[in-house]
């Protein structure tokens, strides 16, 4: 291992070679890198295997099953938030910060958020079970979804626990073990979602999800034993609510958030099905969804450190380590969405490839929803700093924000435009709704806000963005495809150079 590392360093470039060394030598950057690789081992196989049978299950189950599928997953995300209860982002913090200087508190912390998800997940999962009829004919307009989304309220129960359990993991920084954990999910899940749609369809698909749920929820629960045993971190449910003021003061705003944010999406989502041809629309908001997220779960899982360091780093009160590692975040974010991003809108017909013939004439939910994935690398970070120095109040009134705004947006645009309609409003509500974010960085982090250059990376984003819309729709595919790797190309080319991280490295 470290002779291949070394010969990766030779044929590297100066620069990589010398944020490298940076890397190595800062206790911060090692930390970050070290979870990432973990994040990144597992997660990438597993994803990747995802993604491939996300197109695999779109080509069978054709456009309209997948939006159902996608209206189905919806669902149980906007039960899934109350379930859930922000119990996995309160873990990962909470975890992080007393892990080391209050060991007992940290198990009881543990031990509440197990109990408070079964109870919550549970409750959920019955209320969905229950509802289901009523929410699958005058909710989404298919009254033959009512059985699946009771198969789906299980999947609801078991990713709310799973939630916490893996919330717990982050915190410890057991990346390693989230890891092993992903990539056993993966390969697991991979053949039983392709033998499940072969054999069953849609409800053989919802099968597979359940019974990959379940495997997960399994591992991480001894996973979470394990390595509270070695942290010498005593897991006990007695004594367990003297912690329930943590509920009161960060989980219900967090899960306020995440209701407010899973409605305003199921809503739009509920507009759309309810239009003539909209479950097909809805299957290919879906389909192009999916490849949207790929370099986003590729950076949340490079930046799954990012959280515990950072609530760790707050706790303590070192701003300047705080201050460092947010840069990190902020540069891996840009350098790794914004260039995919640039290409698949210059040539959004790259996008919709895959899916076959059925999806055509997606490409401007391509382009939408590429410009909002742009404007999520730029943002990336901003809901991290926020939550980690408990501004959970003000992360509800921005959600708030947001959510007001995406459904104006889409109570207008998706009966008249579609699935596009549909990402326009996605793209718009978040971009304007994150700007008090960008306001509140600068007065508290400015030098960091200052040294990233921000603004510039704005300007350069907006203007190739710009470019890629208005030249990538009058070229022809080739023309478009260089288009748009010229961007990508030209924005990396930036970033290595010019950007102050090369900079930071050299010193």
């Amino acid at each position: 291992m470290v002779h291949l590392k070394r010969q990766i360093l030779v044929c590297s470039p100066p620069v990589l070679r010398a944020l490298w060394k940076h890397v190595e030598s800062s206790p911060v950057g090692y930390r970050l890198a070290r979870g990432a690789f973990w994040s990144l081992f597992g997660t990438l196989i597993s994803r990747g295997l995802a993604l491939v049978s996300t197109v695999i299950v779109g080509r069978m189950l054709t456009a309209r099953g997948f939006g159902e599928l996608g209206i189905l997953q919806s669902t149980v995300g906007l039960f899934g938030t109350v379930a859930g209860f922000g119990l996995g982002m309160s873990a990962t913090k909470h975890v992080a910060e007393f892990r080391n200087s209050a060991p007992e508190r940290a198990g009881r912390i543990i031990a509440l958020g197990s109990a408070s998800a079964w109870v919550s997940s549970g409750i959920m999962a019955t209320v969905l079970a229950i509802s289901a009829p009523w929410v699958a004919q005058h909710s989404i307009a298919a009254p033959h979804l009512a059985g699946l989304l009771r198969i789906a309220s299980l999947l609801l129960l078991l990713n709310g626990v799973n939630g916490a359990q893996m919330g717990a993991l982050s915190g410890f920084e057991a990346f390693k073990t989230i890891s092993k954990i992903s990539l056993i999910s993966g390969l697991l899940s991979f053949p039983l979602m392709i033998v499940g749609v072969r054999v069953a369809g849609l409800t053989g698909a919802l099968w597979a999800m359940v019974a990959g749920a379940a495997i997960t929820c399994i591992l991480s629960w001894f996973a979470v034993r394990s390595e509270a045993l070695k942290a010498r971190i005593p897991l006990s449910y007695k004594g367990c609510s003297k912690e329930l003021s943590i509920l009161l003061r960060f989980n219900v705003p967090a899960m306020l958030n995440s209701v407010m944010l899973s409605f305003s999406s199921w809503a739009c989502g509920a507009i759309l099905v309810n239009q003539m041809g909209g479950y097909s629309g809805m299957g290919v908001y879906s389909a192009v969804k999916r490849v949207q997220q790929v370099p986003e779960v590729l950076v949340g899982m490079i930046l799954t450190p990012l959280f515990p360091i950072l609530s760790e780093a707050f706790g303590r009160k070192e701003m300047r380590t705080y201050g460092k590692t947010l840069m990190i975040g902020f540069s891996m974010a840009s350098l790794l969405m914004i260039p995919v991003s640039l290409l698949q809108l210059a040539a959004p017909w790259l996008t919709i490839l895959p899916y076959g013939t059925t999806y055509a004439g997606g490409e401007a939910v391509v382009r939408w929803l590429m410009l909002g994935s742009i404007a999520y690398g730029l943002l990336w970070p901003l809901g991290t700093v926020i939550i980690t120095v408990g501004r959970m109040w003000m992360a509800f009134w921005l959600v708030l924000l947001n959510t007001t705004l995406l459904l104006t947006l889409g109570w207008f645009l998706v009966p008249r435009y579609g699935a596009a309609g549909y990402a326009a409003a996605c793209m718009v509500a978040f971009t304007i709704g994150n700007i008090p974010c960008v306001f509140f960085l600068y007065s508290h982090f400015g030098p960091v806000m200052r040294d990233f250059r921000w603004g510039k990376m704005l300007f350069l984003s907006a203007a190739l963005s710009l470019l890629c819309w208005a030249f990538g729709s009058e070229s022809g595919r080739l023309l478009s495809l260089s288009l748009g790797l010229a961007a990508a190309l030209f924005f990396l080319l930036w970033c290595l150079w010019f950007h102050p991280l090369r900079k930071s490295s050299t010193q």
